[in-house]
């Protein structure tokens, strides 16, 4: 079974949510029985937003790996996912990664994916706010984002979310064609970068953080 601490409560899970059209949907942790359903909605992405992800998800062992080495400490995975009878569908998937020990414990990185046809819904707010929470429960001050040099979409998303570049990586990411790109690394403080949501309704627009 998964491993969490006390920061990570996670015994209000399942939760229920409503979207801007009152459709119900659930959100909760991922589960090590959800690699199908997991794999599923990554292969429902277009390839152009599955191309700029670290992992190569169309590979359904790199789904396995992750369902089956859950640790809630260091990767909290939470899934939005609708009720179709006795099964559940994946249709977002927002993580929040930190370190457990160190000199960055109050660092982290978050990641969303919204599947197309459930975005400008509402869903990503939910599902972010989410994973905000949880960040300010483990006392995250500030979020990284690494960030292919070629994915232009993503990085004006971030800097209209107020995120810094601090950093770049020449050639340090190779993609599925074997050719380098260089890593920009950006930064914003977790408290504003909430603020700067709301200010924006970035809902409207928002499909992918890789």
């Amino acid at each position: 079974m998964p491993e969490h601490s006390d920061l990570m409560d996670l015994s209000d899970y399942p939760k229920r949510v409503q979207l801007h059209d009152d459709t119900e949907v659930w959100l909760r942790p991922l589960r090590p029985d959800d690699r199908d359903r997991l794999y599923s909605f990554f292969q429902r992405l277009p390839p152009r937003d599955r191309r700029y992800f670290k992992h190569d998800v169309s590979q359904r062992e790199v789904i396995t790996n992750w369902c089956r080495n859950l640790d809630y400490d260091t990767v909290l995975p939470i899934l939005a996912v609708v009720k179709e009878g006795d099964r559940e569908r994946v249709v977002a998937d927002a993580t929040l990664h930190t370190e457990r020990h160190g000199w960055a414990t109050h660092v982290a990185k978050i990641r969303c994916v919204i599947s197309k046809g459930w975005r400008k819904k509402g869903l990503a707010a939910l599902v972010l706010r989410e994973v905000y929470d949880r960040a300010v429960i483990r006392g995250i001050q500030k979020v990284q984002a690494e960030i292919r040099d070629d994915n232009t979409r993503a990085i004006a998303l971030i800097k209209r979310l107020g995120f810094k570049k601090e950093a770049v990586f020449k050639n340090h990411v190779m993609d599925m064609q074997g050719k380098l790109h260089d890593m920009i690394i950006f930064y914003n403080d977790l408290g504003d970068l909430w603020q700067k949501m709301d200010d924006l309704n970035i809902d409207s627009d928002f499909f992918v953080v890789p």
